[in-house]
Order: structure tokens, then C-alpha cells, then sequence
């Protein structure tokens, strides 16, 4: 994303340069505008990354640390709830999976060398309760290493505009080792309030995890401040839309 996006109306947000077959994107207020359901929008997605026919794989979040694995045959063009949790990983082709998101932080995780792939909705309470770690735990257990990961940020809060009280730096300082914040995610604010940058926060845990800082991508896209583009829940309350950021592996047919 950041100076490689698709830019103009109705255009996605599109990570370049991926390996072949590999897609990943997030949704703008042009290309899917407020009020369009969750799946509609994840529809929008799949085509703008040219996966128009892929199966859309989404959950009910709830600020935890399920993860749901996705296999099977995909439906195709189909849209599946897979239940409730907070990050979707599979090694399937043509299957988009994606998680809303308003302010929390859309983690995309790729491994090129075998093809598994994640999800990841961290808000504060998710990265608390260490989604990344969940996430990557299922990923080695089927074989996949953390060096070989491409990480993948989609548009979140940034810490200047993101500014809480000590349950919540209280929560992630208890659960997080130091060395998540060691580099700047928690810096003060007014009197007892603190500004946290989760999308800092949840790099460092993949960092420390064996994740190469060569392959994450985070750019600078706050939700907070560029209220053209992105809806927020911190700035719009309940009455804010959701950005879909998704990833999928397209299966092209033989001659394609």
C-alpha cells in the first residue's frame, strides 16, 4: 500500500509487488461505501484484487483469540460466516480471507513456500490477549515458519490519534512482554492517559516471533485522520462504517 495503491474513485487499496498468485488489498469509502454489509463489501474486494469468483471467508468478531482454519471445497462466489473468532488462516486457493475492521488493526500473513494464509483483527483487547501469537502457533503446527512470512498491515488508528486510559496500557503492559513495547508503542498523554500504537504493538510480537522486519508492511494510513478514505469508530462512533482487508491465492486454470 502507501505509494503503491491504486488511487481514484472507486479504487481499492492494493498491496504490490507479491509473489505470483498472491492478492491482498483493503477497501476505501470510494470503492465500498458506508452502510454496505460486510459481505457486499468483501465482494467489492474480491473483484478489485481480481478474485472476483473466490469464496468470501469472514467471522463475527469478538475481541478474542480464536482462530478458525478454512478448508474444504470453496463455494464459488459464496460468502461464509465461519463462526466467531478473531483470525482465519488457510492453505486453500480462491478463498479471500478477510476481517472488518474501524480502527483495529487488519494483519494479513502470507507464506509464499506453502501457501498458508491468515487474517487478523487485533484491536486492543485481541492484542492483549495475543491474537498474533494464536495465529502464528496454528501456522507453525502446520509447518510454517516465521522467516518465511510476508506480514501485511492494513489501514488502522496510529498512535497519535489513539489515546486511552491505564486499563488499557495496564492490560497489554501485564500481557505483552517488555520488548513489544520497547520501541515506542505506549508514549504519555494527558494527565493519566496514554497514546498506544497498536499497529507498532502487534509488529514488534511478530518480530520477536521470527518474523524479518524486510518483510512487513505498515504505512502510515490512519483511520482517525483521513476521514475521506476511511471510516473510524473514534472519530464516528457505533454509526461508523468497516474497511474490509483481505488476501487470497488465486488459482489461475491451466492456460490462463
Amino acid at each position: 500500500m502507501g505509494r503503491g495503491d491504486v488511487g481514484g474513485p472507486g479504487s481499492a487499496l492494493i498491496f504490490r509487488d507479491l509473489p505470483d498468485g498472491l492478492a491482498a488489498g483493503a477497501t476505501t469509502r470510494q470503492l465500498a461505501p458506508d452502510g454496505l454489509g460486510a459481505g457486499e463489501t468483501a465482494r467489492r474486494l474480491a473483484e478489485a484484487l481480481g478474485a472476483a469468483s473466490a469464496e468470501i471467508s469472514r467471522v463475527v468478531q469478538v475481541h478474542g483469540c480464536e482462530v478458525v482454519e478454512v478448508s474444504g471445497p470453496a463455494v464459488r462466489g459464496g460468502d461464509r460466516v465461519r463462526g466467531e473468532a478473531d483470525a482465519l488462516i488457510t492453505e486453500m486457493p480462491d478463498r479471500l480471507l478477510a476481517v472488518s475492521t474501524a480502527d483495529c488493526v487488519p494483519i494479513l500473513l502470507a507464506d509464499p513456500e506453502t501457501g498458508w494464509l491468515a487474517a487478523v483483527h487485533a484491536g486492543w483487547r485481541g492484542t492483549a490477549l495475543r491474537i498474533v501469537d494464536a495465529v502464528l502457533d496454528r501456522l507453525e503446527n502446520r509447518g510454517v515458519s516465521p522467516r518465511n512470512l510476508l506480514a501485511l498491515f492494513g489501514p488502522s488508528i496510529s498512535g497519535s490519534a489513539y489515546e486511552v486510559g491505564p486499563e488499557v496500557t495496564g492490560a497489554l503492559r501485564k500481557a505483552l512482554p517488555a520488548e513489544a513495547m520497547a520501541g515506542g508503542g505506549i508514549q504519555p498523554g494527558r494527565g493519566d492517559r496514554s497514546h498506544v500504537d497498536l499497529g507498532l504493538v502487534n509488529e514488534a510480537l511478530l518480530l520477536l516471533r521470527g518474523v524479518s522486519a524486510g518483510r512487513v508492511r505498515r504505512e502510515p494510513l490512519c483511520t482517525a485522520t483521513d476521514a475521506d478514505r476511511f471510516p473510524s469508530f473514534r472519530r464516528e462512533g457505533p454509526r461508523a462504517g468497516r474497511i474490509v482487508t483481505g488476501i487470497v491465492r488465486i488459482e489461475r486454470p491451466l492456460g490462463a
